[in-house]
């Protein structure tokens, strides 16, 4: 008992704050189901120049062209209530302007042109950045031994900013006069920062004399790690007339190489974790050149459009399959807790691990077209983006924030002249839930649970609004 009695209380400190998550695959602005490629990412592709998803339409386009896509102004608010206690809630508001897909199709050869899509896309998955303090007096001491109020302070920081940038490739040709073939090749490029800190602090006793002793728990998580892989699409397409159907077969993400690097450091001081037994405990570790490994599942996605008199209504659904939980840092069995008692370095490289498992989603959008005038359509969208986030196991971090899922409505108009389309429009997201885990609570930090208060669950909410605007110039 006394050999790992170190880690009991190594773990109980920084489990506080390792459950989170963030997991959606439909939060791109350019999915299937948003108004810049309506249904037709899937199904028709209709006046827009954004084949990125669906390679199959390329065999009905037989045009070149040329798309700039991007957010003009987005403004992302997330409110986690009372998260780090009561009245301590966690807001992170983040504004962005930024350019998110450069795509197109070029023809190679005279006689019988072979029609290629390309795509650079930039994806800005998660920007998270929240802090919260307490400074107080409260009550830290079993009131038995020390009765009294304590000088106390918490901090508490956490930012998770995500990134990832794609590069697409794709053809498709003719099978027959209703059916078309086509095949994508996805590079894709991810990195993120995690950094999670906080620390709990209280001069013990009611003196006010410079020698009151002080005790404390303190805890920094930081990951910063790139990953690179491939995925390969398959798809068809099918027309009649006014019909459209696409269907689209998405490989898992294969892993080409990743890197990363690991920062943690826990420290308790003084604290009476255990009665009549004073606990000190320093673990502490930074590690460079770590593999890192990210997985997506395969998909399978379906589109319907019909066309009619003024404009086109669709349907379009995505099935992910799941993941089982996986690392996506694994920590060396280094150093971490001194002194170590006990040998216990395979088993505290557990507490230090990246894992995410993800369980299966069906997302869906439904949508409608409706022409104004001959050169002016309106469109309208709505989706869902389920989150994927589970875990089998309670050791180690998450490397997500959100456990909500999120609904996404899409308004905007599209110009057409003859030598371009010009597509503006708004978006508006909504996300909540009622049980999201607090990581610290400030409300009543005592030495049995080592200064990191009794935690539970409280509502979150997240709010976006964006402008964006297309441009599809044909060649």
């Amino acid at each position: 008992m006394l050999r790992i009695l170190p880690l009991i209380i190594l773990f109980t400190g920084i489990s506080q704050f390792a459950w989170a998550q963030d997991a959606n695959y439909w939060s791109d602005n350019y999915g299937p189901a948003g108004f810049f490629t309506p249904g037709a990412v899937l199904a028709n592709n209709r006046d827009s120049g954004v084949l990125f998803y669906n390679p199959a339409l390329q065999a009905w386009t037989q045009k070149k062209a040329v798309s700039i896509s991007g957010t003009v102004y987005q403004v992302e608010s997330i409110k986690i209530k009372n998260g780090t206690g009561t009245g301590k809630d966690l807001k992170s508001r983040i504004t962005s302007s930024v350019p998110q897909m450069l795509s197109g199709m070029v023809a190679l050869g005279k006689k019988k042109p072979v029609y290629i899509g390309y795509a650079l896309m930039h994806t800005a998955v998660f920007n998270y950045n929240v802090s919260q303090q307490q400074d107080t007096k409260l009550n830290i001491r079993d009131s038995a031994n020390a009765p009294g109020l304590e000088y106390y302070i918490g901090q508490y920081n956490f930012q998770n900013i995500t990134r990832e940038t794609s590069a697409l490739i794709s053809t498709g040709f003719a099978l027959t006069k209703r059916w078309a073939i086509g095949f994508m090749a996805e590079g894709q490029s991810r990195s993120q920062h995690y950094s999670e800190t906080f620390s709990s602090r209280a001069l013990l006793g009611n003196s006010t004399t410079s020698t009151m002793p002080l005790a404390s728990n303190e805890g920094v998580y930081q990951v910063d790690y790139h990953h690179i892989g491939l995925r390969l699409k398959v798809g068809l397409s099918y027309e009649m007339e006014k019909h459209h159907v696409g269907l689209l077969f998405s490989s898992p993400l294969i892993h080409l190489g990743g890197r990363g690097t690991l920062l943690s450091n826990n420290a308790i001081a003084n604290i009476h974790f255990i009665p009549q037994e004073v606990v000190n405990l320093l673990a502490s570790t930074r590690q460079t050149k770590l593999k890192s490994d990210y997985k997506v599942p395969a998909s399978i996605a379906l589109g319907y459009a019909y066309d009619y008199d003024k404009g086109q209504v669709y349907v379009a659904a995505e099935y992910f399959l799941k993941v089982k939980e996986y690392n996506i840092l694994t920590p060396r069995a280094e150093g971490f807790v001194r002194p170590d008692t006990g040998g216990s370095h395979s088993s505290t490289a557990a507490l230090l691990e990246m894992r995410e498992a993800r369980k299966a989603i069906f997302n869906i959008g439904v949508g409608v077209s409706y022409q104004l005038k001959p050169q002016l359509v309106a469109y309208c969208s709505l989706r869902t983006d389920f989150n994927y986030a589970t875990r089998e196991t309670t050791d180690g971090f998450s490397p997500n924030t959100a456990i909500w899922d999120n609904y996404y409505c899409q308004l905007g108009l599209n110009i057409k002249r003859s030598k371009y389309n010009l597509r503006t429009g708004i978006l508006l997201g909504y996300g909540h839930t009622g049980s999201y885990q607090q990581p610290i609570n400030f409300d009543d930090p005592k030495e049995s649970n080592l200064l990191t208060g009794t935690i539970g669950t409280v509502p979150a909410t997240r709010v976006t609004a964006g402008l964006m605007i297309a441009f599809i110039h044909n060649l």
